[in-house]
């Protein structure tokens, strides 16, 4: 009891003494006056303890105000040092900036309490009192200017006017016209701001100064990929053939090649980096994947036990490969048997699913559905997916009518699911039960009003029975209002045009669709 009333003194007095400190700290510090408390006196300790417990406690805030209001007291650096600390880890940038300029007014040599206080005005977005420090620590340490540049590049991201930053970084490089890094820093802070003619040409100049430079060639590529990735891999096909070595660079060139869907190239590429200084799962974990894109299973076998061998963070999500892999083999068993390894997590559910396929595949219909019967523990979702299975296996047999009772079983058990009932229209209408299936999707949609496959499909079936036009055009735009750039709504949308005798319209958006996806559906649209 006593202790506790002692805590709730000590925590009321700090909350206190913390706003008196608020007052002496506004009052302009005097370096050069006398220290206030030149031994630890009894002040000195009571002040200390307090800052101690304060810190214990988590209250950074007061501790930080108490150890500034000591520092200055007692004129003692580490204590600055200490304020500092404590307001950078409390997030108090104005406490941080006080206590900095404490600190480098202790110690006007201290190279630390410059970094310090430079970083904190540009962060604040204070560049003109940011300038003078950072002029004097690139022209002051040679040595590291380098890394200083690099490291200024990094914390120039946090300004938020990319404008007055560029002015900054100009500013600041004038003097070194001769480093790589400062034209870097030009560059970077040019494409930031907007500028991507004044970033080209500065990264023109850093080629010239240091042709080998990965860092420089990572961010051009990164420029060029974003408007013109065939320009990227072009370039960075050239610079490693001069810098064979540069395997950062050699990664995102893989990567690159992949994304344009050259995946013969890229998997050349990734095998180069397999075995080299990058080696990683997750490399190893790629060629696999660009093998199996390949349909070279042997070498997709290869890297993803390799994968494995190093350590993957998600193994089940291999067994999953690994056993489609012996399936293509026709290797019934030994698919199950990667499958059965997987008896938790993420994949738990996808591994099941693909299990009851192989099971319909190989031995029947009767015994892939009995296989997904236990798995009722699980989320709404995850039930879903297991019956959307189903019902697909029994419609896909020819049993249609076995299909509809299952899911037509199930409405009780979803009576609050927009996306059981999504399924359950979908079956009506392949059953010829246009009536309920435009019941369930009203339904779904009132259950989630920015649910875009259910507006689609609703307007889709409209505009395929030619009925309803105007409906079915409303929509589907509100379906495309919420997915701009989904190529089934972008084909819906065309569609309800060719309906409507709008052949231009229609064209425009079926062949929008059929660019962002080569469906045969699409493209059967397009021919009619």
């Amino acid at each position: 009891m006593i202790k506790n009333k002692l805590t709730r003194f000590f925590l009321a007095f700090i909350t206190t003494l913390s706003l008196n400190a608020n007052g002496i700290e506004a009052d302009v510090f005097d370096e050069n006056k006398p220290a206030v408390i030149q031994s630890a006196n009894a002040e000195f300790i009571y002040k200390f303890l307090l800052a101690e417990i304060a810190t214990q406690r988590g209250d950074l805030n007061s501790a930080g105000h108490l150890y500034l209001d000591l520092a200055k007291l007692t004129k003692d650096v580490s204590l600055a040092q200490r304020a500092t600390d404590i307001a950078g880890q409390a997030r108090n940038g104005r406490l941080a900036m006080d206590s900095a300029e404490v600190w480098l007014k202790l110690d006007n040599t201290s190279v630390a309490a410059e970094q310090v206080l430079a970083e904190l005005f540009i962060a604040s977005g204070n560049l003109g009192k940011a300038k003078p420090l950072v002029e004097k620590l690139l022209r002051e340490q040679e040595k590291s200017r380098a890394d200083g540049f690099m490291y200024l590049n990094g914390i120039l991201t946090k300004v938020e006017n990319k404008k007055n930053a560029l002015r900054f970084v100009l500013e600041i490089a004038k003097p070194y016209d001769g480093m790589p890094e400062a034209h870097f820093i030009i560059a970077h802070a040019a494409f930031m701001a907007g500028d991507k003619k004044l970033a080209e040409s500065e990264l023109d100049v850093v080629e010239r100064l240091n042709p080998s430079w990965e860092t420089s060639a990572l961010f051009k590529g990164y420029m060029l990929a974003r408007d013109w990735p065939e320009k990227a891999s072009s370039f960075y096909q050239t610079f490693l053939e001069k810098n064979p070595k540069s395997n950062e660079v050699r990664l995102e060139y893989a990567k690159t090649l992949t994304n344009l869907k050259d995946y013969e190239a890229a998997k050349k590429e990734f095998l180069k980096l397999v075995n080299g200084s990058l080696a990683s799962p997750e490399i190893s974990l790629t060629v696999a994947l660009l093998s199996l894109e390949l349909n070279d299973l042997n070498l997709a076998e290869t890297y993803l036990n390799q994968a494995l061998e190093r350590g993957y963070k998600n193994p089940e999500q291999i067994f999953i490969y690994l056993a489609k892999i012996y399936n293509e083999r026709k290797k019934y068993q030994e698919a199950i048997s990667y499958l059965n390894r997987i008896t938790s997590g993420e994949f738990f559910v996808e591994s099941k699913l693909l299990a009851a396929q192989l099971i319909a595949e190989n031995e029947s219909i009767e015994n892939a559905i009995l296989s997904l019967d236990p798995y009722q523990n699980l989320t709404v979702e995850d039930r879903i997916r297991i019956l959307q299975l189903k019902v697909s296996l029994l419609y896909n047999s020819g049993k249609k009518t076995e299909s509809f009772d299952l899911i037509k079983d199930e409405e009780k058990n979803f009576q609050n699911s927009p996306e059981f009932k999504f399924e359950y229209a979908m079956l009506a209408e392949k059953l010829g039960n246009a009536v309920l299936s435009e019941q369930l999707l009203k339904e779904a949609i009132k259950l989630k009003p920015d649910y875009a496959l259910a507006y689609n499909a609703l307007g889709y079936s409209y505009a395929d029975r030619n009925v309803n036009l105007a409906e079915a055009k409303k929509n589907i735009e509100i379906a495309l209002s919420i997915e701009p750039k989904n190529h089934y709504i972008l084909d819906s949308m065309g569609w309800v045009y060719y309906k409507l005798g709008d052949l231009n319209l229609a064209h425009e958006f079926i062949k929008k669709a059929f660019a962002v996806q080569e469906d045969p559906e699409i493209a059967a649209h397009l021919g009619e």
